[in-house]
């Protein structure tokens, strides 16, 4: 019985030494995949990191470009209602008799200050400026002769600038397509 009990014992050492070894060999390859993981995980979390960084800058100079959109077209709105009253004004004095001599210098600086304004604006705006310039040579030449057109001209002018800050009335928040 005793060759029977040595087997047994052999067995189990061999079994032991096997468990022993399947233990290391775990612990080894769970140490490995760790230390592998870890830079995995701290790299895909490092670029996580920069794509949304990169996403708020690119918000950020979105904001920032329609921040200066919106001051600028601000400015022009300022502007062509400016124009407006004083073309009124001009209007009223040329009704009342006044001369192209008298007005010339008005109608320049207004022209000016619309000029400059138009500068930074939207290519579709500069369209529209481009009509307003034409009405204003239209203006001065029919102030020039002291033709009743004149008038027109003037009523022409502020229907123009009405309707570049005019505002779509379904929804007031949005811009009119003529006002860019």
């Amino acid at each position: 019985m005793e060759q029977n009990h040595d087997k047994k014992n052999t067995g189990m050492i061999i079994f032991v030494i096997i468990a022993v070894l399947a233990l290391v060999i775990v612990w080894y390859a769970f140490n490995a995949t760790q230390d592998e993981a870890l830079p995995a995980v701290a790299e895909e979390s490092q670029e996580a990191a920069q794509e949304i960084e990169m996403t708020a800058e690119q918000a950020a100079a979105e904001v920032e470009i329609d921040a200066q959109e919106v001051t600028t077209e601000a400015r022009l709105a300022a502007a062509q209602a400016e124009a407006q009253a004083e073309l009124a004004a001009i209007e009223a004095r040329v009704e009342a008799g006044e001369t192209y001599e008298d007005v010339a210098a008005d109608v320049d600086s207004i022209q000016a200050n619309l000029e400059s304004a138009y500068a930074n604006a939207s290519v579709e705006a500069q369209a529209g400026w481009e009509d307003a310039q034409a009405v204003f040579a239209d203006l001065e030449a029919g102030l020039r002769d002291g033709t009743g057109d004149a008038l027109d001209y003037f009523a022409e002018l502020a229907l123009l600038l009405e309707a570049d800050v005019r505002v779509d009335e379904d929804d007031p928040s949005e811009v009119n397509g003529d006002e860019i």
